[in-house]
């Protein structure tokens, strides 16, 4: 799976740390309070407006809630990604700028928050949440999230909004959702996350709202220590990076462009041809991106195909490639001269690399539909450098994708997937030439996708080395600005 090119859309909300004993014990080894999140995550399309602070002014109007609430219903069946089905409602649904950004940052907060929230409804509910009507949770759901992390909607609007909305669908439930907001109102200070010393996965698990398999997938994987700095560093998404495209423009240059245009950016401390927006802005908004001086690509994706060095000249086999990030990387670094086929499994997906390649102006790119997992007798020995990005869980990009959340467990459990990882890579080691570089890279971090993965290839195949192998985890001390994705990247040489 591919980490380039990801939309984030605007959120609103964020009170800033919770004051000491607020949802958490003194002591903080054991409990703290749910992360809060920063006004406005980046924008999918134009700029987003943040609420009036500290609940001055009017919270949004009544009907936006009505029509998130309804769209959170929605997919509670639905099987499509919260960002594919929101993309389309809100085309539909015409909201101005303040109304968007609110709908926004509840459908994405809630969606997020999910785990945490349950946790709290279970501490105030003598229902179990199995035995909740759909309408009544979702509610609560709603109302809590803006308790918690909205400092533009006070909680007295939170909680009569939200009874408001169970009584449009089921209004006997209205005096159970009245008082289970109420009780948490009154009983913040009291109400305490599970036991780290006793419980250490449940405790990051709702402490950072993710299932309890992740934490402990990382946990035994890593160590508790790193575990949690992955989910602290995933609890901001990264603001968008630009890859400077060198055919056209060099990282001075394009950050000289965007200083004109009045875009705030630093040069990456990770890439010499990357800049990082320190402030949320859409890509499409950026005259830059639209002339094709840049694209879009995380540092982590990108340093992968820096590690691999492609050059002027070279033929370049990029497995699975859409949406194409990793073959526009490629094409910058060969300055446009050489060859990259660009493959993947679905036609309907090749529009984007045809696209983004015209966008950028390079023409050495050819994409065309194939099956990636079958060898192609016409592509062994024809490349210097393969691309091989599996699909995999994606776990290292949570922050850009709450919604994936809820599917981690079914993706820890799916033996398929390494499978399918392991066929793919067979198929694209026999395609560099003797001496030529294969690169194999993820989204995710998980050792049975990563770094298994590589090193059962080489037991199987004494005709590769590896040159390099490197884990991605996002920085929680970083600001979130300069945080990348999680991701791993290997490049592998053959030799005979």
């Amino acid at each position: 799976m591919s980490s380039e090119n990801t939309e984030k859309k605007p959120r609103v909300g964020g009170k800033g740390p919770a004051p000491s004993g607020r949802l958490h014990s003194h002591d903080s080894r054991n409990c703290s309070a749910p992360s809060k999140r920063p006004d406005i995550r980046n924008a999918g399309k134009g700029s987003a407006s943040t609420l009036p602070p500290g609940g001055s002014g009017s919270p949004a109007p009544r009907n936006v809630r009505a029509l998130a609430h309804s769209f959170l219903l929605r997919c509670e069946t639905d099987e499509r990604y919260v960002n594919i089905a929101l993309d389309r409602t809100l085309r539909d649904l015409r909201l101005d700028s303040r109304d968007r950004d609110f709908f926004t940052a509840l459908v994405y907060g809630v969606t997020e928050r999910r785990i945490t929230l349950d946790y709290y409804i279970s501490l105030l509910s003598k229902k179990p949440l199995a035995r909740l009507d759909p309408t009544v949770l979702t509610a609560l759901r709603m109302g809590l999230y803006q308790i918690i992390y909205m400092d533009g909607v006070p909680d007295s609007a939170a909680c009569n909004e939200s009874v408001k909305l169970v009584r449009r669908g089921a209004s006997s439930a209205a005096p159970f959702v009245n008082a289970v907001l109420r009780s948490f109102i009154r009983r913040r200070d009291e109400l305490r996350l599970p036991d780290r010393s006793a419980d250490p996965y449940g405790w990051l698990s709702v402490r950072y709202s993710v299932p309890a398999e992740l934490a402990a997938l990382w946990c035994e994987q890593y160590g508790e220590e790193q575990a949690e700095r992955c989910l602290r560093g995933m609890d901001e998404p990264p603001t968008p990076t630009l890859r400077a495209n060198l055919i056209r423009i060099d990282r001075d240059a394009l950050l000289k462009r965007l200083e004109q245009d009045g875009i705030s950016a630093e040069p990456s401390p990770y890439s010499p041809h990357s800049v990082r927006l320190t402030a949320p802005c859409s890509p499409a908004s950026i005259p830059a991106f639209r002339e094709g001086l840049c694209t879009v690509q995380d540092d982590a994706s990108g340093m992968a195909v820096e590690a691999l060095a492609p050059k002027r000249g070279d033929t370049v086999i990029d497995m699975c490639s859409a949406p194409g990030g990793k073959s526009f990387a490629a094409a910058a670094l060969m300055h446009g001269e050489g060859r990259i086929m660009s493959y993947d499994l679905y036609e309907s997906k090749l529009s984007l690399i045809r696209e983004g390649a015209e966008r950028l102006g390079i023409e050495i790119i050819t994409a065309a539909a194939r099956d990636s997992s079958q060898p192609d007798p016409d592509c062994i020995g024809a490349a210097d450098c393969v691309i091989c990005d599996v699909p995999c869980s994606g776990f290292g990009v949570l922050a850009k994708k709450p919604d994936m959340r809820a599917r981690v467990g079914e993706r820890i459990a799916d033996s398929e997937l390494p499978q399918l990882q392991s066929r793919i890579l067979a198929a694209a080691s026999l395609y560099p030439r003797v001496g030529g570089r294969l690169l194999y890279s993820t989204c995710t971090l998980n050792r049975h996708e990563n770094e298994e993965q590589v090193e059962a290839f080489l037991a199987q195949n004494s005709g590769y080395s590896c040159e390099q192998m490197h884990t991605v985890f996002p920085d929680p001390d970083l600001p979130a600005y300069l945080r990348t994705d999680g991701f791993f990247y290997a490049v592998l040489i053959r030799n005979t």
